[in-house]
């Protein structure tokens, strides 16, 4: 099981890693104050995240004899947002919120899998952070509809 949760969790921290990487250069780009705010802080929060699902996916690495380590396969779904961050903001934080959703989607895919107790408590600590993380975009995305 820990060889399986192990892969799990690098499956969320790549993931995770997508999206800290695609808001970090969208608070670059972004011309909107209150926007570049609000993706760094996005950034801010996908690091924590990040910090706190490596930490313990290495403690699950550790438990395994041949010494699994923490790498694994890029998630695609922000690095295609972030090709298209020259779209309006309202499209852009369309296409993010789809995002967050796949990303909160696989979050619970993760808990779907029965993992261990000590990796349910993580994985779900940091789902809730992620549902404020969508949420609030939604909220912007609402807030920039209403302006457009």
């Amino acid at each position: 099981m820990p060889k399986k949760m192990v892969r799990i969790l690098n499956d969320l921290i790549n993931r995770c890693e997508d999206a800290r990487e695609f808001y970090t250069s969208a608070a670059r780009r972004a011309k909107n104050r209150k926007l570049k705010d609000t993706f760094r802080k996005m950034a801010s929060t996908y690091e924590s995240v990040i910090i706190n699902l490596k930490e313990h996916a290495n403690s699950l690495a550790s438990e395994i004899e041949e010494g699994g380590t923490i790498t694994g396969r890029a998630s695609n779904i922000f690095k295609l947002l972030k090709a298209r961050i020259g779209d309006t903001d309202l499209t852009l934080v369309r296409e993010l919120e789809a995002a967050e959703g796949k990303t909160r989607a696989d979050f619970l895919d993760a808990l779907s899998c029965n993992p261990p107790e000590a990796t349910r408590n993580i994985v779900e600590r940091q789902l809730r952070i992620l549902v404020e993380t969508h949420d609030h975009i939604r909220n912007l995305k609402e807030r920039l509809k209403n302006v457009a």
